[in-house]
């Protein structure tokens, strides 16, 4: 698989006129909405969140690229992220810290080349190699074998 130098993504978010929105991704619709602690409804996810989910699913697309390129069975895999948000004097809030969690289950065969495989994914994903200068990150791989 030949992989494009540049790749360009767009979104448009359209407030709802009560406390989010509706966010139009190239033929997807993603809702959005302010937490109640924040004064919103919390109809649907808070951009936070969204923002912890495309971390989280970019390491799961950057694994699935390595595992289908090099031919490894994978039973599951499963990746956590989260993140520390602090409000400050002078900035308002500011994500301090991102954690990310990942599993891989792997039968004894394939164990060794799905922690190599885990171990590119966090490592390649660039939505993490993008934010990791401005953004503490630690990562955690653990390798289930059945």
């Amino acid at each position: 698989m030949r992989l494009k130098r540049h790749l360009h993504y767009a979104a448009e978010a359209k407030w709802d006129h009560k406390t989010g929105g509706t966010a139009q991704l190239d033929g997807f619709t993603q809702r959005f909405d302010t937490p109640r602690e924040h004064g919103g409804n919390e109809t649907a996810p808070c951009p936070d969140q969204l923002f912890a989910t495309s971390l989280a699913g970019c390491i799961i697309d950057t694994f699935n690229y390595y595992r289908v390129m090099l031919e490894a069975e994978t039973i599951d895999f499963k990746v956590n992220a989260s993140m520390d948000i602090e409000l400050t004097d002078t900035d308002g809030y500011r994500v301090t810290a991102i954690n990310i969690d990942v599993q891989v289950w792997s039968d004894k065969e394939n164990q060794e080349l799905n922690q190599r495989i885990a171990e590119r994914a966090t490592k390649y994903c660039h939505l993490t190699k993008s934010i990791e200068p401005a953004i503490p990150t630690t990562t955690d791989i653990t390798l289930h074998v059945e």
